[in-house]
């Protein structure tokens, strides 16, 4: 089936989209590379009445074994596209939100650009980052954000066109602009995260300029390393809970001693707090908590969504019991 310049396809498996490798079929799909196409899936959507899920590196997400019963457009890259120019000694890169977020970082260290190195290795693309404000080792994405452009699903435009154009008149989707102060960053959270009609289509990053590329190269490297050595080698959608402000300060202290370190603004690890919950390594089917990482639950090979479903609800319960800290997920749920 084709929409203009876009093909919906139908009854595709949404497994091999998503990191966990976990997911049932999506009933109709097609995939963007640019703003136009994605505002011709959002209207084809729109004009069938279907559901739309905007699908991005596939990471952070729990597809349900039943699908969506609607339109999944994934959004992708066929090239790189970048805008950069430069300001008041700061560098801006303006850059589509199917980029992905690796080869994002990969371009600021080449370019001697500092700022993203905690990003090196992460999987996924702008768009989700910006979405769930992504961070890591001390850095988040909303510390180098300038500006979020978005296309709002709640409203149509009526737009009327010059007498050179094809038609007088069409409909169009709304696009706005928020300056970062707008964007409601907060830990691993925005206003897009929050507002299901806000789709992320690009983004303006601020970078210094004049870093060293070699040591910028040398830091996300060192990241890589970090990664590989910490995180578990099986599917996963990463990082599966948040990690809780806890107020109770003998479970803050027993934290600090374990770590060798300081608890940063009352957060203690998801990870920590199931691995004393003596929850490391349960299993669910063939969904297990990772015996590397506990806030990464692992497929092993045809696990079903079900089963992590189950799962993240036996450690939310045990840890609450056990150690009175309340979870939250923060993985995103689709199709349930």
């Amino acid at each position: 089936m084709k929409s203009q310049g876009i093909k919906i396809k139908e009854n595709v498996s949404l497994s091999r989209y998503t990191s966990f490798k976990i997911g049932g079929p999506a009933k109709f799909f097609c995939e963007v590379t640019n703003e136009y196409e994605l505002e011709e899936a959002v209207k084809f959507a729109r004009s069938q009445k279907l559901a739309a899920f905007l699908l991005g590196g596939g990471s952070n997400l729990v597809i349900s074994d039943d699908g969506f019963d609607g339109l999944v457009i994934k959004i992708a890259s066929d090239k790189p596209q970048y805008k950069m120019s430069s300001q008041n000694g700061k560098i801006y890169l303006e850059c589509w939100a199917g980029e992905s977020l690796g080869s994002i970082v990969n371009m600021a260290c080449q370019s001697g650009m500092p700022g993203l190195e905690w990003a090196a290795g992460i999987p996924g693309t702008l768009g989700g980052a910006i979405r769930g404000n992504a961070g890591a080792y001390g850095g988040s994405i909303s510390d180098c954000t300038e500006s979020v452009k978005v296309m709002t699903l709640g409203d149509l435009q009526f737009v009327v066109k010059g007498p050179e154009e094809e038609s007088s008149s069409s409909y169009k989707l709304r696009m706005m602009n928020y300056e970062n102060g707008e964007c409601k960053f907060g830990y691993r959270n925005s206003r897009f995260k929050e507002n299901e009609d806000l789709v992320v289509v690009s983004a303006v990053l601020r970078f210094d300029k004049g870093g060293n590329k070699a040591e910028l190269e040398a830091k996300a490297k060192e990241i890589i390393g970090k990664r590989n050595d910490k995180y578990p080698k099986f599917p996963s959608a990463g990082s599966f809970f948040q990690n809780p402000v806890v107020d109770n300060p003998e479970l803050i202290a027993r934290f600090e001693r374990d770590i060798n370190d300081k608890c940063r603004e009352k957060k203690i690890a998801a990870g920590w707090l199931i691995t004393e919950a003596g929850l490391k390594g349960k299993k669910v089917g063939n969904i297990q908590v990772s015996e590397e990482h506990s806030n990464f639950l692992i497929n092993l090979g045809g696990g079903k969504a079900a089963d992590v479903v189950m799962l993240a609800s036996i450690i939310k319960q045990k840890v609450r019991d056990v150690l009175g800290v309340q979870l939250l997920e923060e993985v995103r749920y689709v199709g349930f």
